[in-house]
């Protein structure tokens, strides 16, 4: 957990969140996995076509 309280439930693919892409720079990636978002992050509230790809996901209302 961070200091704000925020937290990743999968360390161990952190790397590969869309958190990770931004700080990055790595835009086509980010928009590879968010063409059709059905999950967002708790976190920073990005959105993702796959609950994999974010920190602390969560399914959107209609969608997952």
């Amino acid at each position: 957990m961070t200091a704000m309280g925020k937290h990743c439930t999968d360390s161990a693919q952190h790397s590969l969140h869309l958190c990770q892409f931004k700080k990055k720079g790595l835009l086509d990636e980010i928009l590879k996995r968010s063409s059709n978002p059905a999950y967002v992050c708790h976190n920073c509230n990005a959105l993702a076509d796959n609950a994999q790809d974010l920190c602390n996901p969560g399914a959107l209302p209609g969608k997952g």
